[in-house]
C-alpha cells in the first residue's frame, strides 16, 4: 500500500476479500492469543460447543484489531490517504464503528440487489460515517461460475431502481463495472460505448437526487433493533458475515416498509442515545439482547414508548409480568393459524410460547386450522401490556422469520394490523400499493417522502434476475398532521399529477403514481 502511494499517486484504498472471506483460525498464534485473550486452553471445533459464539466473538476481534492495524499505519504514512474494508460497520457487522476506516462502503449482490440495500441503507445512514453501496452493473441468474449462464449488463431501469433506495438515505452510489466478452473478463481497462451510455443516464438520475437527498435526515417512525449483543452471543456459523443470522430483522423491515411505515434499523449502539425519537421500536426475535439495552427499553415503554417484541425466548429477557403474560408450554415445529380481519394467515416457528393474559390484553389468539369457528386455541398469537405511559405488545413465535420466509401477504396483513394497533397516531400516514416503499427524511425546513416503486413488468419466475419495463403504479395518498397549511408542496424527480387539501390540521395529499423514483417535498 506504501508502494502504490508512493510509485502510483494512490489515495484510497477500498479493501476487497475482507469480512465476507473470514473463518476461524486454529494455526498456533491464534491459539495463543485465545488462551491469552479468554483464559481457555483449546478454543472449540464443534459449532454446537458453548463457547462457540465466544470463539466468533474473537476472531471478529481479531480482525478489527488487524484493520485497525492497517488503517492506522496508512494514516500515520500519509495523513489524508482514505481507507476502506468491504462490508465492515455494515447491516452484518452491528456495534459501535471503533475501527478508524474512513468510510463504510459494500458491494451489493448482483441479482435481487434491492432487498439488500432496503436493509443495508436503513441501518448505515446510523453509522455517522460516510458510506456507500456499489451496485454491479452486470448481473446473471445464479452462482458466479456456471458457465452456462453468462453475465449480461443490467437494464437500466434496474440500476435506478437500486440507486433510488441508497439515494433517498442520503448514501453514495458506486457502479462497479467488468465487462465480459468470449466469456472472459476483460482485463485491459477497455471501454464500451453502450455500457457507458447506460452509466450515463444512470448517472444523471442519481445527479438529479443528490441536493435533496445528500445530508438529510430520519423523520423517526419505527426502529427496527439489530443487536450486536446478540449476534455476537448467539451466531453458531463460522464466517464472520454469511454465518451473521438477520432473517427477523429482514423480515420486519420489509413487512413494515410494505405497510408504508417509514423504518430506520439501529444497533444498540445507535439506539440507546435516540430511543426517545422513535414512537415505536421493534425487536424481532433478538433474544439476545445486553441487559442495558433491556433495561431501556422497559423505560422506554414506561415514559410513553411503543414496544413490539417476537419470539419465545424473547420472553425469558423482558419476564412476564413487564410482557403482561404467564407462560405455558413449549411447542416446537409446528404451524398454527391467525385471523385477520378478512382472512387467516397461516405461520410456521420453530417454538411457541403458549402463554396466559395477566395484565395485557389478547388482540388475537392462536388457531389450530385455517377454520377459525372450530380450532379456536386459548392461547394469544398478540397481546398488549400498558406499562407506565406507554405499552409493549408480544407475540410468542418467530412471527418475522416465518415472513421473511414467505412473504406471504396474508402474513403481511396480520403484521400490518399488530403496528397499527400500536401507532395508530403517526403524524404522517401513507396508503399505496404494496411494493412502494416509502421514506420519510427532512432536510432545511422541508419534510421529504421518498416513493420508490419495487415492481418489475417481468413475470414471476426464479430464474428471473433482470429487471426492466417498469411499470408505474399508484395512486399514493399521504395524510400529513400539521398545525398550519404549508408554503410548498411539490413533488420532484417525475412529472406526476399531484392533488391536496387542507382541513383543520391536516393535510392529504394524493399523488397519481410512481414511476421508479419521486419525492414528496413540504415546506413551511
Amino acid at each position: 500500500m506504501k508502494e502504490l502511494i508512493d510509485r502510483y499517486g494512490v489515495d484510497g484504498f477500498w479493501i476487497d476479500g475482507e469480512l465476507w472471506a473470514v473463518e476461524p483460525c486454529y494455526c498456533k498464534k491464534c491459539k495463543t492469543a485465545w488462551t491469552l485473550k479468554t483464559g481457555y486452553e483449546e478454543p472449540p471445533f464443534k459449532k454446537s460447543d458453548d463457547l462457540w459464539p465466544v470463539w466468533w466473538t474473537f476472531t471478529l476481534e481479531s480482525f478489527n484489531e488487524y484493520v485497525t492495524r492497517y488503517c492506522d499505519a496508512i494514516h500515520a504514512y500519509k495523513p489524508g490517504i482514505l481507507v476502506c474494508s468491504n462490508w465492515l460497520q455494515t447491516f452484518s457487522n452491528p456495534g459501535e464503528p471503533k475501527v478508524p476506516t474512513d468510510w463504510i462502503s459494500g458491494d451489493n449482490i448482483w441479482a435481487h440487489g434491492v432487498d439488500g440495500s432496503r436493509c443495508e441503507a436503513r441501518f448505515l445512514s446510523t453509522r455517522k460515517k460516510h458510506w456507500d453501496i456499489i451496485l454491479w452493473n452486470f448481473t446473471k441468474v445464479g452462482g458466479m461460475s456456471d458457465p452456462t449462464r453468462p453475465w449480461f449488463a443490467k437494464p437500466v431501469e434496474m440500476l435506478k431502481q437500486e440507486a433510488a433506495i441508497i439515494l433517498s438515505f442520503g448514501g453514495s452510489v458506486q457502479i462497479y463495472e467488468n465487462p465480459q466478452t468470449a466469456g472472459k473478463v476483460l482485463r485491459n481497462g477497455r471501454l464500451i460505448d453502450w455500457r457507458l451510455q447506460r452509466l450515463k443516464e444512470v448517472g444523471h438520475f442519481i445527479k438529479e437526487r443528490q441536493s435533496l437527498s445528500q445530508d438529510s435526515e430520519t423523520i423517526p417512525q419505527i426502529a427496527i433493533l439489530n443487536s450486536e449483543n446478540h449476534i455476537r452471543t448467539t451466531t453458531r456459523g463460522k464466517n464472520l458475515q454469511w454465518s451473521v443470522d438477520l432473517d427477523p430483522v429482514r423480515g420486519a423491515t420489509f413487512a413494515l416498509l410494505e405497510k408504508h411505515y417509514g423504518v430506520d434499523i439501529l444497533d444498540e449502539w445507535a439506539l440507546f442515545p435516540r430511543l426517545g425519537e422513535f414512537p415505536m421500536i421493534v425487536v424481532p426475535e433478538r433474544e439476545g439482547l445486553s441487559r442495558k439495552m433491556v433495561r431501556a427499553l422497559r423505560n422506554y415503554v414506561k415514559n410513553g414508548g411503543r414496544l413490539l417484541i417476537s419470539g419465545s425466548e424473547s420472553f425469558l429477557a423482558f419476564g412476564g409480568e413487564f410482557l403482561g403474560v404467564e407462560s405455558g408450554k413449549i411447542e416446537e415445529k409446528k404451524t398454527y393459524y391467525v385471523p385477520t380481519r378478512r382472512e387467516t394467515a397461516p405461520f410456521y416457528s420453530e417454538q411457541w410460547r403458549l402463554t396466559r393474559p395477566t395484565t395485557a390484553k389478547t388482540i388475537v389468539f392462536l388457531n389450530e386450522s385455517g377454520l377459525i369457528e372450530d380450532y379456536k386455541t386459548i392461547f394469544p398469537a398478540f397481546t398488549v401490556n400498558k406499562v407506565g405511559k406507554g405499552a409493549v405488545g408480544y407475540i410468542p413465535f418467530a412471527i418475522f422469520r416465518s415472513f421473511q420466509h414467505n412473504r406471504n401477504p396474508l402474513q403481511r396483513e396480520f403484521i400490518g394490523e399488530i403496528a397499527h394497533e400500536l401507532t395508530s397516531d403517526f403524524p404522517i400516514t401513507i396508503e399505496a400499493p404494496a411494493c412502494v416503499d416509502a421514506v420519510l427524511r427532512h432536510k432545511t425546513g422541508k419534510q421529504v417522502i421518498h416513493f420508490i416503486n419495487r415492481g418489475t413488468g417481468l413475470p414471476t419466475s426464479g430464474g428471473t434476475v433482470a429487471v426492466d419495463e417498469i411499470a408505474p403504479v399508484g395512486p399514493l395518498t399521504v395524510k400529513v398532521k400539521c398545525a398550519k397549511k404549508p408554503i410548498d408542496i411539490h413533488l420532484a424527480f417525475e412529472d406526476r399529477k399531484i392533488d391536496f387539501t387542507y382541513e383543520k390540521g391536516l393535510l392529504t395529499i394524493t399523488v397519481d403514481g410512481v414511476h421508479i423514483h419521486s419525492a414528496l417535498v413540504i415546506s413551511g
